[in-house]
């Protein structure tokens, strides 16, 4: 399967600005989407895309684990390894989609 990349077009500003509400949209998704400036930060929007994937991911592995009597919860180790992977990027001011399923994040459309 091969990853499109979308032409963001974020400044350097636009990273320096926001990496440290970047960060903070992977522990809590929406306190980037209750403040009007970092709404219009691209960076800081990306990422929360992506972290809102790994909400959607946890919810899953949360519903499969409890269906499945625990055996679901195999699945909260990728979550953990995506959402450090997602906090690395966000502090290293990369705009690399999480491996598998970051290029689900484009469909939530907050990077206009």
């Amino acid at each position: 399967m091969s990853e499109t990349v979308r032409n963001l077009d974020i400044t350097q500003e636009e990273i320096q600005s926001g990496k440290t509400m970047a960060i903070i949209s992977y522990l809590i998704f929406f306190i980037p989407l209750l403040m009007d400036d970092m709404k219009k930060n691209k960076f800081v929007m990306y990422h929360t895309e992506q972290s809102i994937v790994l909400l959607l991911l946890n919810i899953a592995a949360g519903i499969i684990g409890t269906i499945t009597c625990g055996i679901g919860l195999v699945l909260y180790i990728p979550w953990v390894v995506f959402l450090i992977m997602g906090i690395m990027n966000a502090a290293n001011g990369q705009v690399k989609p999480l491996p598998l399923i970051g290029q689900y994040g484009e469909k939530f459309n907050l990077v206009k």
